[in-house]
């Protein structure tokens, strides 16, 4: 069993996971939607919804130190989770060794989710080249999820985060030396409005 470090996510209490409505569309792959939310430090992200409603969303959180993956799960069925709860939680991609996380439930616009988050960047990775996700608490299965297209899709959201990334770093301003003061006068300039001015 892979003890993994994956921890709760608490800024998804104040950015859900559905929150599509502030993020900025990028593309469309194999049934995935490609976003950037500028409310986790212009990060992007894949969401998908499966038949029976389940939503499932992997992105970068870059709004905290350390910057993290996570993920969330979301279903309409879900009604006894208790916003703001933890919840023990195995994740497991095909035949992989189950990764153990503390889940924190959070309910947006009346669907809960459960939301993980973890800096080890092997998560997205068995995430983007496995057939399935199998999610369990206390033993008993609560989402089995095929990942179809997953690897087109975190590779697309690679692109897009790459792309976000230049564009910001190329629009930063110019860093002033340090030491200099844009108010210190100059030493031989003189106000001559002020007549005590040395």
């Amino acid at each position: 069993m892979k003890r993994a470090s994956v921890f709760l996510f608490g800024s998804l209490i104040c950015a859900s996971p559905a929150n599509a409505q502030d993020s900025v569309p990028w593309s469309n792959v194999d049934g995935w939607s490609v976003l950037i939310d500028p409310s986790m430090g212009n990060a992007c992200y894949v969401t998908t919804v499966y038949e029976l409603g389940t939503i499932l969303r992997l992105g970068f959180d870059f709004s905290r130190e350390p910057k993290s993956i996570y993920l969330a799960l979301g279903d309409n069925r879900w009604k006894s989770l208790e916003p703001g709860k933890d919840y023990p939680i195995q994740i497991q991609f095909d035949r992989n060794p189950v990764w153990d996380a503390t889940a924190r439930a959070v309910d947006f616009s009346g669907t809960n989710f459960l939301a993980v988050s973890t800096t080890d960047f092997n998560f997205a990775n068995e995430f983007s080249r496995k057939l399935a996700m199998r999610v369990t608490f206390n033993g008993r299965q609560v989402a089995g999820l095929r990942l179809k297209g997953s690897a087109r899709a975190v590779a697309e959201m690679l692109k897009c985060q790459q792309t976000v990334n230049d564009t910001f770093s190329a629009q930063k301003p110019p860093r002033a030396p340090r030491g200099d003061d844009p108010f210190q006068a100059a030493p031989d300039a003189r106000n001559a409005n002020d007549p005590f001015e040395l």
